[in-house]
């Protein structure tokens, strides 16, 4: 998601189409298996959302679970336009499909769902396996044990976060984010109308990404997880939820700064890493896609407050 903060814009992408919110106003742009677009305008209020969003510290709680909320609401919104079905699968899922009648689309992303557990399952995994079966043969002190296991933690999870984007249908979903990131580059901040010229003519990745503060957030927690020792499960898991939106709390507020920074300042060389991330959910765009994005911004536009 991108966000630009001044106005309360928020965008995100969903199945064959992407969520834009300007204000209260909330448009959601899905392409139909017809080709045409299905456009949908809605009223959104979250004062209390809206008010902690200004509190600095609790606005990075807000920006991380906010920005998942979102996500989920566009799923289940656009879902409802009937999205047209990209992911046709091979020959092989196609015959496999037919075999025991279900849609060849519902196949790929039921496998795409699975590959996402099994690389999550290798993030834990690799390092619990390298921490409790490798490194105890080189006698190593616990600190010692325990910086080792967290680097590879890090590791795992930053190898996840650069595979799971090249499954077929999270692709298409970093593909409707390069066409959003280009439409709010082509707008550069403002609530103004963008054409399909302006936003083909933009960069698809953005400096202000809420994906990549959350891949952020989630590598600095790895990092802390591994200071903080607890005993029992049902501790240790409200343990990591805190240190979880503590690190989001605290880690957003120069993110924040930087991603105000006009883009030529000395001081956004420090977003470099932001921005390294954001490569990793941000494909180039089909102009199909840019369109159905510049519909949905401008409408937000429109009917914004």
């Amino acid at each position: 998601m991108a966000r630009y903060h001044r106005y309360q814009i928020a965008a995100c992408p969903v199945a064959e189409g992407v969520r834009v919110r300007s204000g209260s106003a909330v448009a959601f742009a899905v392409r139909k298996e017809s080709k045409d677009v299905a456009l949908r305008i809605r009223r959104e209020f979250h004062p209390v959302r809206a008010a902690l969003a200004r509190i600095p510290f609790l606005r990075g709680m807000v920006r991380l679970i906010g920005s998942i909320l979102d996500f989920l609401d566009g799923a289940m919104e656009s879902d409802e336009l009937q999205p047209q079905q990209i992911a046709k699968g091979r020959k092989g899922e196609q015959r496999f499909a037919e075999l025991f009648r279900v849609q060849p689309a519902s196949l790929v992303a039921a496998g795409s769902a699975l590959a996402i557990v099994f690389l999550l399952a290798l993030v834990w995994a690799v390092p619990f396996a390298l921490e409790r079966l490798v490194l105890p043969r080189y006698a190593l002190s616990r600190a010692a044990t325990n910086a080792v296991a967290c680097a590879a933690r890090v590791l795992a999870a930053l190898g996840a976060a650069a595979l799971i984007p090249r499954l077929r249908v999270v692709n298409r979903l970093c593909m409707y984010r390069g066409a959003l990131n280009q439409v709010l580059n082509a707008a550069g901040g403002h609530r103004r109308q963008v054409t399909q010229e302006e936003a083909e003519r933009a960069s698809h990745i953005s400096r202000r990404s809420d994906a990549a503060f959350a891949l952020t957030t989630a590598l600095l927690s790895i990092v802390i997880f591994a200071l903080v020792r607890t005993y029992t499960l049902p501790v240790q898991l409200l343990v990591r939820a805190l240190i979880v939106l503590a690190v989001a709390g605290v880690v957003n507020e120069p993110i924040r700064l930087l991603e105000k920074t006009p883009a030529g300042h000395p001081a956004g060389a420090l977003l470099a890493p932001q921005v390294w991330l954001e490569h990793f959910f941000a494909r180039k765009p089909h102009p199909q896609m840019v369109e159905v994005a510049v519909l949905a911004w401008n409408a937000a536009q429109e009917n914004a407050d």
